[in-house]
């Protein structure tokens, strides 16, 4: 990432965040955060938990993030963070870049609080009777990320979504949403429907629906994978058997017991790397508000 994507990352973060500029160029950005972003950026668990007991109203912290790349000397040799006092309190000052601990956290905060969103389609602009009220379905979108894994890897994504109004699942789902002007927002004259399931049902039928694909797949990579994870445990067992079957005189038990675990640790070593296996991971997911019934 160079310096202008890191900015209007960030800057992106921070106004989904209701966070208050105080400067913004296209160097920088010197914000004072909300209270939601101080949660997840300042590192004061007990501050927070402190203004939870009491309700005492909270003093968010004010950072001055430059977004200009420093040299790798300047990076080394300056400390990370530095402070400047002003008449309106303190304002901690960082360098952003790609590889920064502070660009870091914005990642895992971004990645963390995006797993699970709830948006809503925008209707067209213009429409005719803007005092209609139309009618709106939720969907659970969920993205699957399923590993084949054994010796190698092979990795595929499923971008799934299921009606919770009908139960239709619809395997392009995520397809479909690229197309469409999402807010986070409930629009003006649009109303929701019940739904027919609930999300733990819906999850439910995604995850049979997923399973059921899964077990229709080809599995003879995993039928050479078992036959290359045998054929490597025989080769180690024709090296350590013979010798410990050697080792038979009292004064070699320790040396024997010292090869048997090297022996079961190359064992294991072996399974974990050729033993075939499916792994299936939420990597986010979503519920989905979109006009009509499907």
């Amino acid at each position: 990432m160079n310096s202008k994507q890191i900015h209007r990352f960030v800057v992106s973060y921070l106004e989904s965040k209701d966070c208050h500029f105080i400067e913004k160029s296209p160097g920088g950005v010197t914000v004072k955060l909300s209270p939601d972003a101080d949660r997840a950026l300042s590192n004061r668990p007990y501050y927070w938990s402190f203004v939870d007991r009491t309700g005492t109203p909270p003093e968010t912290m004010t950072y001055r993030w430059s977004f200009e790349n420093p040299a790798m000397s300047d990076r080394m040799n300056a400390s990370p963070v530095s402070y400047v006092m002003t008449e309106s309190g303190r304002i901690i000052q960082e360098d952003v870049y790609f590889g920064s601990r502070r660009l870091h956290q914005l990642f895992g905060v971004v990645q963390q609080s995006g797993r699970c969103v709830t948006l809503f389609e925008e209707p067209p602009r213009g429409r005719l009777d803007p005092l209609a009220s139309q009618a709106y379905t939720a969907w659970l979108g969920v993205n699957f990320k399923v590993g084949y894994e054994c010796d190698m890897k092979r990795e595929e994504l499923y971008q799934w979504g299921i009606s919770l109004a009908t139960g239709i699942i619809d395997e392009r789902f995520m397809d479909k949403l690229r197309e469409r002007r999402l807010t986070p927002r409930l629009p003006a004259n649009v109303h929701l429907l019940k739904n027919g399931l609930s999300l733990r049902k819906g999850m439910a039928q995604l995850e049979a629906a997923l399973e059921r694909r899964l077990r229709a797949a080809d599995f003879s990579w995993a039928v050479e994978a078992e036959a290359r994870r045998q054929d490597e445990l025989e080769r180690i067992r024709q090296y350590y058997v013979p010798m410990l079957e050697h080792m038979n005189h009292p004064d070699q038990s320790e040396q024997k017991e010292a090869v048997t675990a090297r022996f079961n640790q190359r064992e294991a070593e072996i399974d974990w790397q050729y033993r075939p296996r499916v792994s299936v991971s939420v990597l986010n997911c979503g519920i989905f508000h979109l006009p009509g019934i499907d």
